[in-house]
């Protein structure tokens, strides 16, 4: 199935993906999370009463493409699940720089952390979940306190990290407009450098088959934070490559891969403070 595809799924489109997605949950559409145009966000909410855990999702694009209508596939399969989903729009390069997304994605989480409540969530339950450039601002929303606390929140109040495909060190990327954003850029800004401070509990998984994003730099975050914390948990799948993790999330590749049944018990078992 999946397995046997590229990385670049022959014939299906988001579209395909999106219609594939489960029908039987709520969808509130462009709520706003910030004063901006494009600080929008959906919101996907199962069919069962809450409180549910919360799950954030920060889509991917290399920092310069992506949309949060793209990944509704995602929103609704997670909802399914039963949690409740936030996938919020954000802002990208060159028009605004890294820190301006990592700005316009803590807002969008400290913003899910006070109104949770009020979609079925549960604030201490809420975790960020992020595939590919998303994957980088989840780790350093979760590892580097300065972007929480500058939008009125805090890593404490975080759940658990997910990161999927992400790129942590600059050495991890292989797209030449990939890496000509990201090397040029502060060292500050890519997560292995975080490493060694509190944090909330993380998984971090690749495509062993991933060539846009070397799964080598998921070892070698997931190296350090076993040294400072022991507590980690990684996973590498093979076969599946740099976008493929992501669809494998949503049914029916999730019956050949197991990154929807590992990232949701990870969500399941995630509490603030633990």
């Amino acid at each position: 199935m999946l397995s046997y595809l590229g990385d670049t799924i022959v014939g299906l489109t988001l579209a395909v993906l999106n219609a594939l997605a489960p029908l039987e949950v709520h969808v509130d559409t462009g709520i706003a999370y910030a004063d901006g145009i494009e600080h929008r966000a959906d919101v996907y909410r199962p069919a069962a009463a809450g409180p549910c855990p919360v799950v954030v999702f920060l889509y991917g694009g290399g920092w310069r493409t992506g949309s949060k209508e793209e990944v509704a596939y995602i929103g609704a399969a997670f909802a399914r699940r039963g949690f409740v989903a936030v996938i919020p729009e954000y802002r990208h390069v060159p028009r605004v720089s890294l820190p301006d997304i990592l700005t316009d994605n803590a807002a969008a989480v400290a913003w899910t952390i006070a109104h949770a409540a009020q979609y079925g969530g549960d604030p201490g339950r809420v975790v960020v979940v992020g595939h590919s450039s998303g994957a980088w601002a989840a780790a350093m929303l979760g590892l580097d306190p300065t972007w929480l606390e500058q939008a009125g929140s805090s890593p404490a109040k975080l759940a658990g990290i997910v990161g999927l495909a992400g790129p942590y060190t600059s050495s991890a990327l292989s797209d030449p407009l990939d890496r000509q954003v990201f090397v040029g850029s502060d060292p500050a800004l890519q997560p292995i450098h975080h490493a060694s401070g509190t944090h909330p509990a993380m998984l971090l998984a690749a495509g062993a088959a991933d060539l846009d994003v070397n799964p080598a730099g998921t070892l070698a975050l997931n190296k350090e934070l076993l040294a400072s914390s022991g507590n980690e948990t990684m996973k590498i799948y093979p076969g599946l490559g740099h976008g493929q993790i992501v669809h494998a999330m949503v049914f029916p590749f999730s019956l050949e891969f197991s990154v929807a049944d590992d990232v949701a018990r990870f969500i399941d078992n995630a509490h603030a403070g633990r």
